[in-house]
């Protein structure tokens, strides 16, 4: 429905619009009469605010801008429709009365697009909304004081250029303000536009990456009329702004990434400030000269301040170009600063997320994240629909990268800001591997306090469930043979047998236990005779070919830490016992090596294997085992058969 409403509101401003300039066509009047009528300036506005205005109703029909553009095209083209009809009754001498009602209305219409639909739309840029509740007054005040301002307007006691009477409006007119019209009528213009700025400097001081770019197509706008008042062309510098404003919020709203808006203003900017300074200099200097040396001063000695202007002026070009991308680009132009800036970020406490941050601020991105193997682990702003990945050099880490979004308006990442970001990276790199490890240390404390409650509560339930009840068993079967030891000896005698295998197995489940905690052969033999007698165990098959297992090691090893000691035995048992249930070999070896490590490896002969080891519980404890440890094991299919390879790191201390 509000489709169909928005194209019929264009249909009807357009044929206004259109019948008026064929009447005016028709009448056989000139096109410098137009001009002076105000014509083509309405017809010119009315088109321009109806195409906008459509545009933005269309596709969002709930952003009130839309339906205030069309207002616009609709009060411009009442007033060419208005011109074209009173253009008629001049030519066909209509009565006066008639005559007088269109002047009303070529007076009352256009007043009502400059003076409220204008200052209203841009009250409400580029959201729709206003910039807070606080607002509503100021709204209303706008709405208001254009009021006032349109009935100013229609009071206006001059004729169109093309003849006729006055309108009926005229008589409403304060004739002390008389001599101050035009003052007036540019009160009327630029007191809603002081209002309208302080909103969007509202707007632009609190808002997002995307608003902020939004607001700089009205820059632009402003830019575009800008050369045209020091020419002394007011009226077109004005006609520029009013024609470029709807086009601008169009835009803003409905396609602000067409362009690298923030390139454009940024040389708009860096080039009409230099052509106005250059221009001053160069008009100060010539009427300082051509007073002082009124006689003697020619056309030569103005070519000679040109270029003593041009060359005043090549540095001050690099300063504004510097102040301009720092505000628009932020320190991607001075890489140092946006290594201070990030080497702030460093000592505070906002982590990773400050990072992001600070990149965001010194190169003006709407969003930025560190991503580990493919999945971000920090993030900062809203990812837009183009960013550029840029590896961080992180060692131990896997694929560690810094995603940066790109800028509306942008496809990619320029040049300058690449590099600027490889020398971020360094420090960012740094950082990100500081926070893994951290994350690992903290995850790895995690783990063992588990590993040490999941052992306390394991030795809990074998002493509660296992040992617990053996032990009162032993002392209730005392108590018995003792009542019987005089009146029955042999049934004591008897009790007294059962009381010694009940003891023997509660002996066996505390062995049981304490091989839980730590293999008592390490104590009893070291690792190297641990291993012989665990190899000597599982030589001997059930029911199969015995396993020869040869131990390769060195006649003494260093005194090794406890945790590395269980580490490998544990490891190289759990790897003989798979050779010896799930092979064919006949022969395994352990091979045992120590320098700032230790190092196992056990192989068997039991053939090759065309697939990978499916990974266990067994392949996994070993694994996890080694790397607690801060080591690797890797267990894999080789030539001849099976291979398991641990590295176990020593400490230095």
């Amino acid at each position: 429905m509000t489709t169909w409403l928005a194209w019929g509101f264009f249909a009807a401003v357009t044929t206004a619009t259109g019948t008026g300039v064929a009447l005016w066509i028709a009448c056989g009047l000139g096109f410098q009469l137009a001009v002076d009528s105000f014509v083509v300036t309405d017809t010119t506005l009315s088109l321009v605010f109806a195409v906008c205005g459509v545009a933005v109703a269309w596709r969002r029909p709930r952003n009130p801008i839309g339906w205030l553009l069309l207002g616009g095209g609709a009060a411009h083209a009442g007033t060419v429709l208005s011109l074209g009809l009173l253009a008629l009754g001049l030519h066909a001498d209509w009565d006066p009365a008639t005559l007088r009602v269109l002047v009303t209305l070529a007076l009352a219409f256009w007043p009502l697009g400059l003076r409220l639909f204008v200052p209203l739309a841009l009250l409400f840029f580029p959201t729709g909304s206003l910039p807070g509740p606080r607002w509503r007054p100021v709204a209303w005040g706008t709405a208001a004081l254009g009021g006032l301002f349109w009935l100013w307007s229609v009071t206006t006691p001059e004729p169109y250029a093309l003849g006729g009477p006055s309108g009926y409006l005229r008589d409403l007119s304060w004739p002390p303000l008389e001599p101050y019209r035009a003052q007036t009528d540019l009160l009327g213009i630029f007191v809603p536009m002081l209002i309208d700025l302080a909103a969007l400097i509202v707007r632009y001081r609190w808002g997002d990456e995307r608003l902020r770019r939004q607001m700089l197509w009205l820059m632009l706008a402003v830019l575009c009329a800008v050369p045209w008042w020091p020419l002394g062309m007011n009226a077109e510098a004005l006609q520029v702004l009013i024609t470029a404003q709807p086009i601008a919020m169009a835009v803003a709203i409905l396609c602000p990434q067409v362009l690298d808006i923030q390139w454009v203003v940024s040389r708009a900017l860096l080039y009409m400030t230099l052509s106005l300074g250059v221009l001053g200099v160069y008009t100060a200097v010539v009427l300082f000269l051509d007073r002082v040396l009124r006689e003697t001063f020619h056309i030569g000695g103005a070519a000679l301040v040109a270029i003593a202007v041009a060359i005043a002026f090549h540095p001050v070009r690099g300063v504004l170009q510097h102040g301009i991308d720092r505000l628009l680009y932020g320190d991607r132009s001075d890489p140092v600063r946006a290594l201070n800036r990030l080497g702030a970020r460093l000592t505070d406490e906002t982590g990773l997320d400050g990072l992001l941050l600070a990149v965001r601020d010194a190169l003006r991105v709407p969003y930025a994240a560190f991503h580990l193997e493919g999945r971000a682990v920090a993030a900062s702003g809203t990812p837009p629909p183009g960013c550029a990945m840029v590896p961080l050099p992180a060692p131990g880490t896997k694929a560690a990268e810094l995603v940066v979004g790109t800028r509306r308006g942008q496809a990619r990442l320029d040049a300058e800001d690449l590099r600027t970001l490889q020398v971020l990276v360094v420090p960012l790199g740094v950082a990100v591997r500081a926070t893994v490890l951290s994350e690992q240390l903290q995850s790895s404390r995690e783990r063992l306090v588990s590993a040490r409650e999941e052992e306390r509560r394991r030795l809990r339930r074998d002493l509660h469930d296992g040992l617990g009840p053996t032990l009162t068993g032993l002392a209730f079967t005392a108590d018995a043979a003792r009542n019987l030891v005089r009146s029955d000896p042999a049934t004591a005698e008897l009790l007294l047998d059962q009381l010694r295998g009940h003891a023997s197995g509660a002996i066996d489940e505390i062995r049981r236990l304490v091989e839980g905690l730590r293999p008592p052969a390490l104590d009893e033999l070291g690792l190297v005779a641990a291993l012989a007698r665990q190899a000597e165990r599982l030589s001997h098959r059930v029911g199969g070919a015995p396993l020869a297992i040869t131990i390769d090691a060195p006649g003494r090893l260093p005194q090794l830490p406890a945790a590395v000691e269980v580490a490998a035995y544990r490891i190289a048992t759990e790897a003989l016992t798979n050779a010896a249930r799930h092979s064919r070999a006949d022969h395994a070896l352990v091979r045992v090596r120590v320098d700032d490590a230790l190092r196992i490896e056990v192989t068997d002969n039991g053939g090759p294997s065309a697939l990978p080891w499916q990974a266990g519980v067994g392949l996994s404890t070993m694994a996890e085992r080694a790397a607690e440890l801060a080591g690797w094991c890797r267990c894999r299919p080789g030539p001849e058969g099976g291979e398991v390879s641990a590295v176990l790191p020593l400490r230095s201390d």
